[in-house]
């Protein structure tokens, strides 16, 4: 049996949801294209800005935010009165070993 299945349950249930998902896509599409390090080049997004862009609620998606920490998907940090979040790849790597397990086997 696979290790950690506790874990997994955690991640694909997050996961089992619309909003969370287009969240994802959302901070992903963000992701730093360019090679500086300063702050105006940063792979991460604030929550107004996923509220303004989803057209979701401040209070709804700061709910899915707090789903997705849990799962371990993504991390955020404060910075003044903005909550920025970035994907956290660990738990993404995973759930594609635990898929990779199907998809690496002879019929």
């Amino acid at each position: 049996m696979y290790k950690d299945t506790k874990n997994l349950v955690k991640i694909f249930k997050t996961l089992a949801d619309e909003n969370r998902l287009k969240i994802l896509l959302f901070i992903y599409k963000k992701k730093c294209k360019c090679e500086r390090e300063d702050l105006s080049c940063r792979n991460e997004t604030c929550i107004k800005d996923l509220s303004k862009s989803l057209k979701i609620t401040v209070p709804t998606i700061s709910h899915h935010i707090k789903e997705l920490v849990n799962a371990g998907l993504i991390t955020t940090r404060k910075e003044g009165r903005w909550v920025y979040c970035k994907i956290d790849q660990n738990s993404f790597q995973k759930a594609y070993g635990f898929l990779d397990i199907f998809l690496n086997t002879e019929s």
